[in-house]
């Protein structure tokens, strides 16, 4: 068993306000915590939710906001949340309560049509970026949010993988043909860098960026995109947190090397890693019942892995030696991680938005502190991030061994 021990932990300093940053190589300059907005549609229910913890963050100086057009997730997806978002920024505008230059709005394209603009049109099926459908969700996205022109727009998925991109830790050949509609070639790349192209040529778009993308993407989009004289993509938005660093085995060096930064979600694991699920101290003001693996437990399972829980034990009792919450220690260090530029957020809460910002106040974590962590890490690899089976981390036995078994138990002989 390696040893998790630190030597004299000390209370860390906390700094007055956010810290702001270059984000890659455009002209924003964002903070570090970028405010995301997945539940808000379907986890929160009521519009002045998600409108209070807006105002929360922007009070305490946030300026980066983060959505998609597939959003809110779980069972009520898509358009809620950016009609939500635009309506504030409205709102709140006509009031001069904040001012649209101060602010930096991303959203993703929607591809696969479900709950968005694609689906709208009968015959755009499957999952693509072709020039028209681009366009057609920029142009709608654009038009809930009511913010002029986006400053960041996102690839949602890639094609070449479809829904079937997330939760695994490596790529297989024939796991994703089931929603497959690009072959990842050289052709398509440039077919779908010349659709970004069309957004930048309708001043639709500032940045544009991918997400839930491997290093083979980042490098053919960054490489296509120079050939073909586009702007590169300026940053990719992955799942990345403490039970899921894969990003490191070969996305971190892909992107350092293309100069596209991160901007992770999932950084508290569907807030798995916040404790609240070992130790109902940690719930805050949300009943758990509400909470999101407990109110829609066969949503994103991954986080919740029994491996991962496991592991999250032991970064939650690090976390109390050096008097840090779990929601502070998980997002700080997701955001002092060198290839991050901000860390995308999930709340419900207007508490839940106070924890996060006190988070980000927080100084730089110590390299006691951040060793502590990667022997955790050492002992506990990426546990909710699959290999083979989505079953087996969830500790379920796979419709394939379960089809061997029965015809071994078949072919018995008495």
């Amino acid at each position: 068993m390696l040893s998790h021990a630190t030597a004299m932990p000390r209370p860390l300093k906390r700094l007055d306000k956010l810290r702001k940053v270059k984000y890659g190589t455009s002209d924003m300059v964002v903070t570090e915590l970028c405010c995301g907005s997945m539940t808000w549609g379907s986890f929160n229910t009521e519009e002045s939710e998600a409108h209070a913890q807006l105002d929360c963050f922007v009070k305490n100086g946030v300026n980066f906001i983060d959505t998609a057009e597939m959003y809110p997730v779980a069972f009520n997806y898509g358009k809620t949340t950016e009609t939500w978002i635009g309506n504030w920024l409205e709102q709140r505008v006509k009031a001069g309560a904040v001012k649209r230059e101060d602010l930096y709005f991303a959203t993703k394209c929607n591809p696969s049509g479900v709950g968005g603009t694609v689906g709208e049109q009968e015959n755009w099926t499957g999952h693509a970026f072709d020039p028209e459908r681009l366009k057609a969700s920029c142009e709608a996205s654009l038009a809930r949010l009511k913010c002029g022109v986006l400053d960041l727009y996102m690839l949602h998925y890639p094609s070449r993988m479809g829904g079937q991109a997330f939760g695994w830790a490596n790529w297989k050949l024939g796991r994703y043909d089931v929603s497959r509609t690009s072959p990842g070639d050289e052709k398509e790349f440039e077919a779908q860098v010349l659709a970004v192209k069309s957004l930048f040529d309708a001043q639709l778009i500032r940045n544009w960026g991918l997400s839930n993308e491997t290093a083979y993407g980042v490098t053919m989009f960054s490489l296509t995109c120079d050939r073909l004289n586009v702007p590169r993509p300026v940053s990719v938005q992955n799942d990345f947190n403490f039970n899921n660093r894969t990003f490191e085995s070969n996305g971190a060096e892909a992107c350092h090397a293309l100069g596209v930064v991160g901007m992770p979600y999932g950084a508290l694991g569907g807030g798995a890693l916040t404790g609240k699920y070992l130790d109902k101290k940690y719930a805050g003001d949300r009943p758990l019942p509400l909470a999101r693996h407990n109110a829609k437990p066969a949503f994103q399972t991954r986080y919740l892995s029994p491996a991962g829980q496991v592991a999250t034990a032991a970064y939650v009792a690090l976390a109390e030696q050096w008097g840090l919450t779990p929601t502070e220690l998980a997002l700080a260090w997701c955001r002092d991680r060198p290839y991050n530029a901000v860390v995308v957020t999930g709340t419900t809460t207007v508490q839940q938005c106070e924890e996060t910002v006190a988070a980000f106040k927080l100084e730089p974590l110590p390299l006691e502190l951040l060793d502590a962590v990667d022997a955790i890490h050492e002992e506990h690899r990426s546990p909710d991030a699959a290999l083979y089976s989505k079953e087996l981390v969830l500790g379920e036995t796979p419709p394939s061994l379960r089809r061997t078994h029965s015809r071994r138990e078949s072919c018995a002989v008495s």
